[in-house]
């Protein structure tokens, strides 16, 4: 939602309905009232990872179930984990030895952190009443997961930089 209203603008002084101080636009009134309203196709739709595509898909068929958000927020992460596995053997490869050794000691760590993590997660969150804590639960758990994914495929790229 925040993209969205930082976007408005930008479309607006794009479209003449926002002017500048110094720049006088007399089409602007005209073309404000006949087009007064941003619609949604027009905003430019910022990249997105295929696994959050997804979920997004998998929660409108959810259909606001909290059971069922908190579902797909768990399939993502399943998914996210399997990027970590597919972004490790990739800089098995591509990584001399001991380069990949550090890698492999932070994954272990890393693991140990996010085992911890998912512990507090649920004595915490998962635990309380109410089934909306089901899925923040499954939402935080996975934001932890993606974050670690996405780290991995910045070191791949940054690997591979000459």
């Amino acid at each position: 939602m925040k993209k969205f209203f930082v976007l408005i603008p930008l479309i607006l002084l794009s479209s003449g309905c926002v002017k500048p101080q110094e720049q006088q636009c007399p089409s602007c009134d005209e073309y404000c009232k006949e087009n007064f309203e941003v619609k949604a196709s027009e905003i430019p739709e910022l990249d997105k990872h295929p696994i959050d595509i997804e979920e997004e898909k998998c929660i409108k068929i959810a259909d606001t179930s909290n059971i069922g958000m908190g579902n797909c927020s768990l399939k993502a992460t399943e998914a996210w984990f399997k990027e970590i596995d597919k972004a490790l053997i990739t800089l098995k490869q591509i990584l001399p030895a001991d380069k990949y050794e550090k890698i492999a000691d932070s994954q272990k760590k890393w693991e140990s952190y996010i085992k911890s993590e998912f512990d507090v997660n649920e004595n915490v969150i998962y635990n309380k009443a109410g089934s909306i804590y089901y899925t923040i639960s499954a939402g935080e758990k996975r934001e932890l997961i993606k974050q670690r994914a996405l780290l991995l495929k910045n070191y791949i790229t940054d690997a591979n930089e000459p």
